[in-house]
């Protein structure tokens, strides 16, 4: 079976839009403009999977070509895929759809679908809106916003059932490679995370990492990490996942932001952070650089948000402007309230915000203006689960892919022996190719990929996607 058909249309690579969505105008071809709706990558990080206003679409990324679209076919007509999950390289999929007829419902339930078959193979329902839905080899993990559902993926049977924190975000991560089978989601207290270890209870326990509620999350393959970003979105802490003890507390930002992404890279010596703001920050993690600033007691931290005191804002890691900030008020107070105004400030910094690990290098999106609004935003303008940028690792290389809303993927390197003492480093841009655009024609080039059932008995290329 072949994985790509021939292209209708290409693009050139890298190529940019300069007409905002509404402004585009439909095509002729297939019917209205696709859009957006939501992108994750599988469980290796070397593909992507993307849902849209007509369907899925399916990519590698090592080179970035589309291998598999299926949209404007009988079993997605006038339905849209809300959101989408791929198990690793293989023919299973998981994923929420909607009926473009809001009166048929559809989010109430994850279908699998097998491209093997070219149909829906099962279902799981649920009585609540599912907000996100993620799976392995064993089980297939269905999120509401106050409840979780744990289901293998041979017979599709409920095995637990967790009830959380509200989780409109859908937030649950999985091992890849742990065994048993971990998972890490919020708890049932604000900003508290649950480590799930298998069905039983014996390893499984829950921690408090946030004041406020959890944003985002992520493990490494093996389970033994847990990163984890709260609303405010200023600093993202690691854990062990074995007792939930603090590892690492890095600094993103002053400013808060809506986090997207965390990722690990394959060897856990990395973590990249995505937000809503237009730049992107990988930090190094290492037995040096491990959080030793003693916990704070209540009334001793910044504030319960992990920025830093009203007033001292400043912009995005600019340690300059937040000197100049704090001198500013100083001169506007007695010589006094100056002295104990510093002194308060420099003691709370010197616990948290000094002892902070900075990012090890950092990569700036291009083509945004000064209001950080990007002349193309392929989104849909209605549910769309996508709130910033996706990042994945080069497998092998120091290379970090990032996912953007503006349809465009971002390849940048950054230097594995650079000094920090010298500061944070600047990722260098690789390329930059459109891989989304709303015309219903659009392909990107590459080149032709196919998987087993298709394709010649020990063809190499066939030979990395499996048929389950």
């Amino acid at each position: 079976m072949a994985f790509l058909g021939t292209p209708k249309a290409e693009e050139p690579a890298g190529s940019n839009y300069s007409n905002c969505k509404e402004a585009v105008v439909k095509s002729t071809g297939s019917g209205e403009n696709v859009y957006l709706l939501s992108c994750a990558f599988n469980q290796d990080q070397s593909c992507f999977v993307c849902g849209t206003t007509a369907g899925f679409r399916v990519y590698t990324l090592s080179p970035i070509h589309e291998v598999r679209r299926r949209e404007h076919a009988a079993e997605f007509e006038n339905r849209s895929v809300s959101l989408v999950a791929m198990l690793y390289k293989t023919n299973i999929f998981a994923m929420v759809t909607a009926s473009h007829d809001a009166t048929a419902g559809g989010l109430h339930k994850v279908q699998i679908w097998d491209e093997h078959k070219g149909k829906f193979v099962g279902e799981l329902r649920s009585r609540s809106e599912v907000k996100g839905v993620t799976l392995r080899r064993d089980i297939i993990v269905m999120v509401c916003e106050y409840a979780i559902y744990v289901y293998t993926c041979d017979e599709l049977k409920v095995i637990l059932h967790l009830t959380t924190n509200a989780n409109a975000r859908g937030l649950c991560v999985l091992a890849a490679a742990s065994d048993p089978w971990i998972l890490c989601c919020p708890g049932q207290s604000t900003g508290a995370v649950r480590v799930q270890v298998g069905r039983g209870d014996q390893a499984t326990h829950v921690f408090q990492a946030h004041k406020s509620a959890l944003a985002a999350a992520a493990l490494t393959a093996s389970g033994s990490l847990v990163a984890t970003a709260s609303q405010q979105g200023t600093v993202v802490k690691v854990f062990q996942t074995s007792d939930g003890q603090q590892l690492y507390r890095l600094r993103r930002s002053t400013r808060p932001a809506a986090i997207s992404c965390l990722s690990f890279r394959s060897d856990d010596c990395f973590l990249a952070v995505a937000s809503s703001s237009s730049t992107v920050h990988v930090f190094k993690l290492c037995n040096s650089s491990a959080a030793a600033a003693p916990t704070l007691a209540r009334g001793e931290s910044l504030d319960s948000h992990d920025a830093l005191p009203a007033g001292l804002k400043t912009d995005e890691d600019s340690s300059a402007a937040f000197w100049g900030g704090a001198i500013q008020k100083v001169t506007q107070v007695t010589t006094r309230a100056a002295a104990e105004t510093v002194s308060d400030v420099v003691k709370g910094l010197s616990l948290q915000y000094f002892n902070d690990l900075r990012s090890f290098a950092q990569f700036r999106l291009p083509d945004f203006s000064d209001r950080r609004e990007l002349a193309v935003d392929v989104r849909s303008s209605q549910q769309a689960h996508v709130v910033g940028p996706q990042v994945a690792f080069h497998e092998t290389e120091p290379m970090l892919f990032v996912l953007h809303y503006d349809g465009v993927l971002y390849e940048c390197s950054f230097k594995l022996d650079w000094d920090a003492s010298l500061g944070t480093q600047d990722c260098g841009l690789i390329c930059g190719t459109t891989w989304f655009a709303t015309r219903p024609e659009f392909k990107i080039q590459g080149p032709v990929a196919t998987i087993p059932g298709g394709a010649q008995e020990g063809d190499p290329e066939a030979d990395e996607w499996q048929v389950l």
